[in-house]
């Protein structure tokens, strides 16, 4: 891979990880209602199940599975249904900063949801066809494919968990907090929509 190559990469890693989608949205409610250290272990399960993604992209195995009509019916609906039980789940983050775990998003389903994620799977294999190096070795070839992605990341995902913070700090009110959550939720489904059109 060399320098430019590299640089439009990072280009393309950063723009498509900082932009809205389900993985942003959950980190932005994850981050209203506990925080930078709150938030902790749903970053690491995004992190983790998003690089395995990656990985497996970088073989080329989830083209092949994306090219079965299928297969892309039942993303489609696991898709729907997990990201419109997300959908709820952020309705009603609040910004009281209890520790109930009732609402919250951890390591194994921030790591899982990244298999039902349209957006990640789109990053994943988008980038692979468009970026991937070749240098002589396949599996260092995937290595800095992930790695490399992965770094370009991890401010994205401290971005959007800052700014739920933030949120934390200004929407004080009920009302407003109702609001956001609504706001949150509509959000959320027009991702669900986007997966049909």
């Amino acid at each position: 891979m060399n320098e430019f190559d590299l640089a439009g990469y990072m280009i393309f890693a950063f723009v498509t990880s900082i932009t809205p989608g389900p993985n942003n949205l959950l980190l932005l409610a994850c981050g209203k209602q506990s925080g930078i250290k709150g938030s902790l272990r749903l970053m690491l399960g995004i992190f983790i199940g998003f690089s395995t993604l990656l990985y497996i992209s970088g073989y080329g195995i989830t083209a092949i599975i994306t090219i079965n009509h299928t297969v892309e019916i039942i993303f489609k609906i696991i898709s729907s249904i997990w990201l419109f039980y997300l959908a709820i789940i952020m309705s009603k983050i609040n910004t009281t900063g209890s520790n109930d775990s009732k609402h919250k998003i951890g390591i194994i389903p921030g790591f899982f949801m990244q298999f039902v994620n349209p957006k990640a799977w789109i990053m994943a294999i988008g980038g692979a066809s468009a970026f991937l190096p070749h240098f002589h070795n396949i599996h260092w070839n995937v290595f800095v494919f992930t790695f490399t992605f992965g770094i370009a990341g991890i401010p994205c995902m401290i971005s959007w968990v800052l700014f739920g913070d933030l949120f934390s700090k200004i929407i004080k009110s009920e009302k407003s907090n109702r609001i956001l959550g609504y706001v949150l939720f509509l959000l959320m489904i027009s991702c669900i929509i986007m997966i049909w059109i």
